[in-house]
C-alpha cells in the first residue's frame, strides 16, 4: 500500500468521525427540543385543566349546586361511568373496586369576602396541582375572582325580581 492510498482512507476516516460528531449533536438538539415542547405541552395541558376546575367550580357556587365549604378541599379522582346498559356490572370500567383510588393532586381553594354591591359576594377560587401529596411545589394554578350571588336555595323564587333587578329595570338609580 502507498503513502497515498494510506493518507487518502486516513481522510475518509477523519471525515466519517466528523460527519457522525455532526449528526450525534445534531440529534442531541433535536431531542432536546422535543423534550421542552412537551413539558411545554404538559405544562400548558395542566393549565387548562386548572382554568377548567376554577370555572367549574365557580358555576357551581352561583348555580347553588354546591357551597363554599363542600366545594373546598381535595379534589376527587375522576371515575370513569359506567357504560354497561344492564344490570351492574362489577367488572366493568367505574364499578365497585377494591383499591383506593389515586389521589388527583388538585386542590381548590375559596375565599369569599362581602362586596360593596347589595346581594353581591366578591368570590375567589384558587385551583392548585401539587407535584406530589406531600410536596409544597405547584405543578399548575389558576385564580379566578367573580361577584357571585351566594344565596340559600328557599330565597331565590324563579321569575321574582330582586332589588337589583328592579333598579336596572328603573334605569340604574343615579
Amino acid at each position: 500500500m502507498t503513502i497515498t492510498a494510506r493518507i487518502s482512507r486516513g481522510w475518509v476516516l477523519l471525515e466519517m468521525m466528523v460527519s457522525l460528531a455532526i449528526f450525534a449533536m445534531t440529534a442531541l438538539a433535536v431531542l432536546g427540543a422535543i423534550d421542552r415542547g412537551l413539558s411545554s405541552a404538559e405544562r400548558t395541558r395542566g393549565q387548562a385543566q386548572a382554568v377548567d376546575l376554577a370555572t367549574s367550580t365557580m358555576v357551581k357556587l352561583e348555580a347553588g349546586l354546591g357551597t363554599v365549604q363542600n366545594l373546598a378541599g381535595p379534589v376527587p379522582a375522576w371515575e370513569p361511568p359506567l357504560v354497561s346498559d344492564g344490570p351492574f356490572d362489577e367488572s366493568a370500567p367505574g364499578g365497585f373496586s377494591e383499591t383506593l383510588p389515586a389521589e388527583s393532586l388538585w386542590e381548590v381553594e375559596i375565599d369569599t369576602i362581602r362586596s360593596e354591591f347589595p346581594g353581591l359576594t366578591h368570590v375567589t377560587v384558587t385551583v392548585v396541582k401539587r407535584a406530589s401529596p406531600d410536596s409544597e411545589s405547584l405543578v399548575a394554578s389558576y385564580t379566578l375572582h367573580q361577584l357571585v350571588r351566594l344565596a340559600d336555595a328557599e330565597e331565590d323564587v324563579v321569575g321574582e325580581l330582586d332589588e337589583m333587578a328592579i333598579e336596572a329595570q328603573q334605569g340604574g338609580g343615579n
